[in-house]
């Protein structure tokens, strides 16, 4: 992402501003940005776990109250139909075509279930109080 956006993320200045300004860090978009390829992490001379660190992070905005539109979308997504995004009858055809069975348009409810036990209660209710 830093090398796709530099003028929007750069993981040491993310991480200067959730010392100095945890509130405007949780407040803003960068922090949402991180993709979690490790690299920072990986090429961090104090050897500090920066993925880690944005994804708690992560957690402290949601719990806060600050969940962007675009991640709030994809849980409500999951919530909802149990996948990250819905699937269209297109993509059952192009399967057929490559012989791969369909996995239709849901994952049925006992999964379904599944996917709620999982997420659980608590986190459905903080999805749903950003909506």
């Amino acid at each position: 992402m830093a090398k796709a956006l530099p003028d929007q993320y750069n993981p040491r200045k993310l991480l200067m501003k959730i010392h100095l300004d945890l509130d405007g860090a949780i407040q803003g978009d960068e922090l949402w940005l991180c993709a979690w390829c490790y690299k920072c992490t990986e090429r961090c001379p104090q050897g500090l776990q920066l993925t880690e660190i944005f994804l708690l992070t992560r957690n402290f905005a949601s719990e806060k109250g600050y969940l962007p539109e675009n991640p709030r979308r994809l849980l409500e997504q999951i919530i909802k139909s149990g996948r990250s995004m819905a699937v269209s009858e297109d993509i059952d055809e192009w399967r057929q075509e490559y012989g791969l069975p369909k996995i239709g348009s849901d994952i049925g409810d006992e999964a379904l279930k599944e996917v709620h036990k999982i997420m659980g209660d608590l986190f459905e209710r903080r999805v749903e109080r950003r909506a």
